[in-house]
């Protein structure tokens, strides 16, 4: 029988809520690929409205119509993604398992893109939010390994750094029992995970796309997590403040900030 929220221990509720933000990553300004066409515009245009199960639709004619079609592979990682974050049940676990496929045809259908490898590195952190602690952690190693590569080929993807940096934050936090699991799975820890490298990677973010609401969110939030409220507050003031328009999640991350600015101490 399923267990309810209530029933979960907090350190695993923290565990997924952190696997969350890291797939909240999909919903990002999508620098996404330059191949354009007929069909992707208009299916750009209606997710740009929100319309995502027509999106979808659209991208999908466009690789029947090509199945080379690289930028519609993109889309459609990034599509599912989202449509899946909503979703339950087996229609979610459809949806973000079509969004990895997508994702590894990409890679394999141009390697030497840094945004197949992005897209890869995102797709399986949303697949991982469905799974147990050993599966998770196992796709942690692919995680990395991908959106390394992604840096390596392109440096100038925010994404990517944001992505690296709640891989940073959730292995730099694992409680014991997830530590364990990681000894079995991964032989340990992997080394170089740190809090820092958590706030290095999402200021990086923060630099290559300054009005993109989730980048400060997730900034604010390990500054909070290290105790740093003065920085803390910063990025979440900013958070609030710019105009949504990155996301359509930008509601939700912003009411996020709030909630977390909150909960900081008063200044004196």
């Amino acid at each position: 029988m399923r267990r309810t929220e209530a029933c979960e221990p907090k350190s695993e509720r923290r565990g997924v809520a952190v696997w969350a933000a890291l797939c909240f990553v999909l919903c990002m300004p999508a620098r996404i690929c330059a191949q354009g066409g007929g069909d992707l515009a208009r299916g750009d245009e209606q997710y740009a409205r929100g319309e995502l199960s027509e999106a979808r639709k659209t991208y999908q004619a466009a690789l029947t119509e090509n199945p080379s079609n690289f930028a519609a592979l993109c889309r459609l990682v990034r599509v599912e993604s989202e449509l899946g974050e909503d979703g339950k049940g087996e229609p979610q676990r459809q949806l973000i398992a079509s969004a990895v496929e997508h994702a590894r045809a990409a890679v394999k259908l141009a390697p030497d893109s840094a945004q197949g490898h992005v897209w890869l590195a995102v797709a399986l952190g949303r697949q991982a939010l469905k799974e147990g602690p050993k599966t998770r952690l196992a796709l942690s190693r692919e995680i990395k390994s991908e959106v390394d590569r992604g840096i390596a080929l392109d440096p100038g993807i925010a994404r990517a750094y944001h992505v690296r940096a709640l891989w940073n934050r959730k292995l730099a936090t694992l409680n014991v029992f997830e530590r364990s699991v990681a000894n079995t799975v991964l032989g340990g820890v992997p080394k170089g995970a740190s809090m820092e490298n958590a706030v290095r990677d999402l200021q990086k973010a923060v630099e290559l796309e300054p009005h993109y609401i989730n980048h400060h969110l997730e900034l604010g939030r390990t500054y909070q997590m290290l105790k740093n409220n003065e920085q803390a507050r910063q990025e979440l003031e900013r958070a609030i403040a710019l105009t949504p328009g990155g996301s359509a999640h930008d509601p939700r991350y912003q009411a996020e900030a709030k909630e977390l600015l909150a909960k900081l101490p008063k200044r004196d």
